[in-house]
């Protein structure tokens, strides 16, 4: 072990060896907040999770009553909170963008015209447009589910994805 050497501008071992005991304390008071806050949280979360569980079973109760399938709620809503993803990634990627210098930017810029903005502007985005508008024989979540894109968007926006105008 390497020795303190005391100096006129130097703390000797005892206060050196406060500090470290001090900082330490410090160190487990906060470890200890952070696990209390953890587990809090954990009760918390269950507990929304819980509720919001028993609202959307009961709807889904009703649903089934008035002869709608659960089905076909659950496939629009996952189509739904998939597009409210896609939207945030599609602003995050675009604040990338905005942050590039200027000439980076405009390239950046040039390059996304040159491959189209949309998903059925790439091949295998029209082909699946193509597809589901072609196929005579959906079943009920299938066209529920492109009832709902096509619901969320204009004629104008349907058309430009490649799809038959509505």
């Amino acid at each position: 072990m390497t020795a303190i050497h005391e100096r006129p501008n130097r703390a000797s071992p005892s206060e050196a060896g406060s500090f470290v005991e001090e900082f330490d304390r410090l160190e487990q008071d906060r470890e200890e907040k952070i696990r209390a806050l953890d587990a809090e949280f954990k009760v918390k979360k269950r507990a929304i999770q819980k509720a919001v569980n028993d609202d959307q079973k009961e709807i889904l109760e009703d649903a089934k009553k008035h002869g709608v399938n659960k089905g076909v709620i659950r496939a629009i809503v996952d189509a739904q909170k998939l597009k409210r993803k896609a939207e945030a990634m599609i602003e995050r990627a675009d604040g990338k963008v905005d942050g590039l210098e200027d000439d980076d930017r405009e390239f950046a810029v040039d390059i996304r015209t040159a491959l189209g903005n949309d998903f059925a502007g790439f091949g295998l985005g029209a082909a699946a447009v193509e597809r589901e508008e072609g196929d005579d024989k959906q079943d009920e979540t299938t066209a529920a589910v492109v009832a709902a894109v096509k619901g969320s968007m204009t004629d104008e926006e349907w058309k430009a994805a490649g799809g038959q105008a509505h």
